[in-house]
């Protein structure tokens, strides 16, 4: 038996079998965990965790911004244009030196990219996430149609005991001190609310898991005062 052993999304490690010494009356036993050489692949990865994804601030609680945190990216340029012909949020990342639009996103291994401008499509709330990996540098060929990066996210599962969370964040202006310039206060009511549910059909047979999040947004429109010349 080999303790400390973690596999973790789109790794395939290589792990030694070593043969010990029959037991002796008196050891000494010092224990850690495995190291995990991964052989099979040349590209440079890094996995964030389910703990990071939940527990990091989080603005909008859109994942793919924690992409930034893998060490090798930042925003790409050109985020506007390539932004502009979708209503859900998406975001240009730049990884390695990489385009914008030049990564490759899956979930659950299946392509998760928007055919018409490259980027991602939304990726499930963080309480439905397990984690995700960035790898990029010398690539596999199953990542080859981007040059730029893989972003490669895996959901939660159900297991035999059901499970899950309910969440909701609140943003209200009510809540916030006015502006020192501005006669009221902001009208801003923002809640993203939602929860998961996971659990057994038929136990070590058929296992289910679901998320939910929704998004609601009410403020009042900006105002402006223009003066107008008369007719005379």
């Amino acid at each position: 038996m080999q303790p400390g052993i973690v596999l973790q999304v789109d790794c395939n490690p290589t792990i030694d079998a070593t043969l010990r010494v029959g037991s002796v009356t008196e050891q000494v036993l010092v224990q850690a965990d495995a190291a995990l050489v991964e052989t099979h692949s040349t590209g440079v990865g890094t996995v964030v965790d389910n703990k990071r994804i939940v527990e990091l601030p989080l603005n909008g609680r859109n994942p793919i911004e924690l992409i930034a945190i893998s060490g090798m990216a930042n925003s790409g340029t050109g985020g506007g244009a390539l932004n502009s012909i979708r209503n859900y949020p998406t975001i240009v990342v730049s990884v390695a030196g990489g385009q914008g639009n030049g990564n490759s996103y899956l979930l659950d291994g299946a392509n998760h990219n928007d055919v018409m401008n490259n980027l991602n499509l939304p990726l499930p709330c963080p309480d439905a996430l397990q984690e995700f990996k960035v790898e990029t540098s010398a690539l596999p060929a199953q990542y080859g149609m981007h040059s730029g990066a893989a972003i490669n996210a895996v959901t939660k599962s159900g297991t035999n005991e059901f499970h899950g969370d309910l969440f909701e964040f609140l943003r209200n202006g009510d809540f916030n001190a006015r502006n020192f310039f501005a006669s009221t206060r902001d009208t801003l009511k923002r809640k993203q609310w939602g929860g998961t549910l996971g659990g057994p059909i038929m136990k070590d047979k058929l296992l289910i898991f679901g998320g939910y999040q929704r998004t609601s947004q009410r403020s009042d429109p900006p105002s402006s005062i223009a003066c107008l010349p008369a007719p005379a």
